[in-house]
């Protein structure tokens, strides 16, 4: 069985443009609740040093590239955790940028930018130090997954700042 990184370093992984924007990272209840439930089971693994299955995610593979049909919402997620952990920790990670999205060309160009920005650790607002940087174009507040992904990086930060996981 795969994990993330060893699929993103086999395939491009493209978000295709039929996909909606990410969700997960919403600030509406239901979304909110989702997201919490999400990385309280992924925390909870991570503490256990368990596994955790997410479900399937499917789609297509064609020329190198991995299309997911569902599980677009898991695999933004999961990119975002393992960028997190691997800014953390000072691991390369130049293979999440094998993880792109074809909805928009901001949402692409963030989340590639995202992987070769710097991040203090130390500080609790991580999107603000994001929007912040000379990288970041004020417009890309406009895409909603863009916003998804910085509310969710400061979830992830919230929850898992204290602790020390890579794979």
């Amino acid at each position: 069985m795969d994990n993330f990184k060893s699929i993103t370093e086999k395939y491009k992984i493209q978000i295709p443009i039929i996909q909606r924007d990410y969700a997960q990272g919403r600030t509406d209840q239901k979304a909110s609740q989702v997201r919490e439930g999400f990385l309280d089971s992924i925390h909870e693994v991570l503490e256990k040093k368990a596994t955790l299955h997410l479900d399937f995610i499917y789609g297509s593979i064609k020329e190198g590239n991995f299309i997911p049909l569902d599980g677009q919402q898991r695999l933004t997620t999961l990119f975002l955790l393992y960028w997190y952990f691997g800014k953390k920790e000072d691991n390369n990670i130049n293979y999440l940028k094998n993880f792109t999205y074809e909805t928009r060309a901001s949402s692409r160009e963030f989340s590639s930018k995202l992987i070769d920005c710097n991040i203090d650790f130390l500080t609790t607002n991580i999107s603000g130090q994001i929007k912040d940087s000379s990288w970041f174009l004020a417009f890309w507040e406009n895409d909603p997954s863009i916003r998804g992904m910085l509310t969710m990086i400061d979830e992830i930060h919230s929850k898992f700042n204290s602790l020390s996981f890579y794979d």
